[in-house]
């Protein structure tokens, strides 16, 4: 049947959308076949001359009535006229709209059934440009990533700061096919939200893009050692500051908490006391389990903890762990005894009593029923009795189902660094360690970051993801941020008239970013309001954490 016959069914009764999409997709990729061969359609592109044909549940397009076709002089002059019908065509497709469609610049001749161009005064050939005026109303309820994509087809501002347009058929149906392949992501939002009415960009802190082998690897590690269980495994992952490391770990959450398993985290603050940091990570787990109210879920945990460690009132772990000493007392604490952190663990004997017990209530924590992943960030900064806890973890074989992972950023840690002795003692003791490298993401990662960021099609974001991923060398940290940074300088924004996010190439092209993490930091916060950059003074004297309130 023709497109026009399959528009007038499309308008009786609803037509799911990835039927809509085959649709869009078989008769791009006829134009872009056209394209390949040297032919522009020009006006001859209408409902009335395509053909759709379903085959094995895709669509085929036909294209009919070849006597205003093209070929030869004309071709690059002309084309974009192709792909500007096809994008009312497409319009057409989705709004289920089967009259003809009005155009800027453009008429339609009755006689004849084809589009005709209107042309500039003075131009010495028939064929021209069109000249700017309304698009067409793409309607409410179309996906934004599917708007963008038939706005930029029917855009002919000649004026506009960022030229966002097509310039193959090719791309179209590329971008087209993408969408089909993404549906859930692509497809969900149709409704334009406050922020983005307001030209704000948001952007997740946990975005992730590529890393597959070192993911494979993670994964491969997680089964072995949480799922098997056999013995515990260690990995370090190491990389540059900013590209993504702690976002990698995070990859592991979703398969342990379908496991039933735990995780603890905890980072090293060069500014803090580094023996802190397994005490806060191993405290914040049980606050949690206070928190959340699932004591019973863990009721075997506290019987094995009880086990190891007993429950008296002067326990040195409860001296460390607080929270630890409210669930083993099922939220009661003794008023007479106040939980405090010790300023130090003093003597060789009391230093040697508390590893072996740290290293006893990871193992009553560490079961089949609740695997247990320990995720320790930043160990540049780590302290020789943290490590040694790490060494005797792994070495213990009580202890199962157990995972470590400890992040460090390489261009601090050389070949004298301690961290590089206390690994290798580790391996020497015949513990198996995985190294895992994190580098910069690649260009079509960035890509699609922007692509999805921006609901664009891939096609259409790619120059400026380009020039984002030059500047910033594919380190997720600083491609956040430059991003930010643009919609922030009105170098990248949203469009209400044309419904799409638009960007100001030439200006980004000429943007300046530093190549370190601190320097970029101190220039963004240099940006803040200045009530923002007292707001953060205060808060560096508060330390790494405190409650929101206390800035209120």
């Amino acid at each position: 049947i023709t497109l026009k016959e399959w528009l007038q069914k499309v308008q009786i009764g609803p037509v799911d959308m990835n039927v809509r999409l085959k649709a869009a997709m078989a008769i791009s990729k006829t134009l872009s076949d056209f394209h390949d061969g040297g032919v522009v359609y020009y006006n001859c592109l209408t409902p009335e001359n395509i053909i759709l044909a379903p085959v094995e549940g895709e669509y085929t397009a036909t294209f009919i009535d070849l006597s205003g076709a093209l070929m030869g002089m004309f071709e690059n002059q002309l084309k974009d006229l192709d792909l500007q019908n096809l994008g009312l065509l497409l319009n057409q497709i989705f709004q289920a709209k089967c009259q003809t469609g009005h155009r800027a610049g453009a008429g339609h001749d009755k006689g004849g059934g084809r589009w005709q161009e209107e042309t500039k005064e003075g131009q010495d050939h028939e064929y021209g440009v069109r000249k700017r005026g309304k698009l067409p109303s793409l309607g409410e309820g179309i996906p934004l990533y599917l708007g963008t994509l038939i706005s930029a087809l029917l855009d002919t501002s000649a004026s506009m700061e960022s030229k966002v347009l097509y310039e193959s058929a090719k791309d179209v149906y590329l971008d087209l096919k993408n969408m089909a392949a993404n549906s859930n992501c692509h497809l969900r939002k149709t409704e334009l939200d406050e922020s983005t009415i307001k030209s704000r960009l948001r952007l997740r802190g946990d975005m992730f893009y590529g890393r597959q082998v070192q993911v494979s690897m993670l994964l491969h590690l997680f089964q072995s050692s949480v799922v098997v269980g056999d013995q515990p495994l260690m990995a370090t992952i190491a990389g540059y500051p900013g590209t993504g490391k702690s976002a990698l770990v995070n990859q592991i959450k979703k398969p342990l908490a379908d496991l039933n398993g735990c995780f603890i985290e905890g980072k090293f603050d060069k500014h803090a006391r580094p023996d802190a940091a397994l005490a806060s990570a191993l405290n914040s787990f049980f606050g949690k389990i206070l928190e959340s109210n699932t004591g019973n879920k863990f009721m075997s945990m506290k019987w094995r903890i009880h086990d190891v460690i007993g429950s008296g009132s002067n326990n040195i772990m409860f001296e460390f762990l607080p929270n630890l000493q409210k669930w083993m007392a099922d939220g009661c604490v003794p008023a007479d005894n106040p939980t405090k952190y010790p300023s130090g663990v003093k003597g060789i004997g009391s230093s040697h009593r508390l590893k072996f017990m740290l290293c006893k209530l990871i193992g009553a924590i560490a079961c089949r029923a609740h695997p247990l992943v320990l995720f320790l960030d930043d160990l540049q900064w780590a302290d020789d009795m943290t490590l040694d806890i790490i060494r005797m973890m792994m070495t213990d074989p009580e202890i199962r189902h157990f995972l470590f992972l400890g992040c460090y950023r390489d261009n601090e840690v050389n070949l004298s660094h301690p961290l590089k002795a206390k690994l290798k003692a580790i391996q020497k003791q015949g513990i198996s360690l995985i190294s895992i490298k994190v580098g910069p993401i690649e260009k079509e990662c960035v890509n699609t970051l922007v692509s999805e960021a921006l609901s664009m099609p891939p096609s259409l974001c790619r120059p400026l993801s380009d020039v984002v991923h030059s500047k910033t060398g594919g380190i997720i940290l600083f491609v956040l941020r430059f991003l930010a940074s643009l919609n922030d300088d009105g170098d990248l924004w949203f469009s209400m008239s044309n419904r799409r996010w638009v960007y100001n190439l030439e200006g980004i092209k000429l943007k300046e970013i530093h190549d370190d993490v601190v320097s970029h930091m101190t220039q963004h916060m240099k940006s803040l309001s200045k009530t923002m950059q007292m707001g953060l003074k205060f808060a560096s004297c508060l330390g790494p954490r405190f409650g929101s309130t206390v800035l209120e």
